[in-house]
C-alpha cells in the first residue's frame, strides 16, 4: 500500500484532505491519517477506522477529534467525522 493510501470509495476526496493537512502543517494528524485502515465518505459524513489501537486513541482525544473534524469540514465540506473502532 503507497503512504496516504487507504481504502476507500472517494481516494480523490481523501488525498485532497491529505494534501491541505500536509498544507497546513497538520503533521500529528496528517501522520495518523495517512495509516487509516478504511475510510468512508457517506453523504455529509467522514467514515474513518484508524490504522493502530494507538492511533485510534490519539483520535478520540477531545481536542484532536475537534481539530480533526473542523479541518474535514473545511477540506471535504462533511458536516461530521465518526471514528469506527477497528475492533467492531
Amino acid at each position: 500500500m503507497r503512504d496516504g493510501e487507504a481504502k476507500g470509495n472517494n481516494p480523490t476526496l481523501w488525498e485532497k484532505f491529505l494534501a491541505d493537512l500536509d498544507e497546513k502543517l497538520q503533521l500529528g494528524l496528517l501522520d495518523r491519517l495517512r495509516r487509516t485502515k478504511a475510510y468512508h465518505f457517506e453523504s455529509d459524513t467522514l467514515i474513518l477506522e484508524a490504522g493502530s489501537p494507538e492511533d485510534e486513541a490519539y483520535l478520540k482525544k477531545p481536542a484532536t477529534f475537534t481539530q480533526l473534524e473542523l479541518l474535514a469540514q473545511d477540506s471535504t465540506k462533511v458536516r461530521e467525522v465518526r471514528l469506527r473502532s477497528s475492533e467492531s
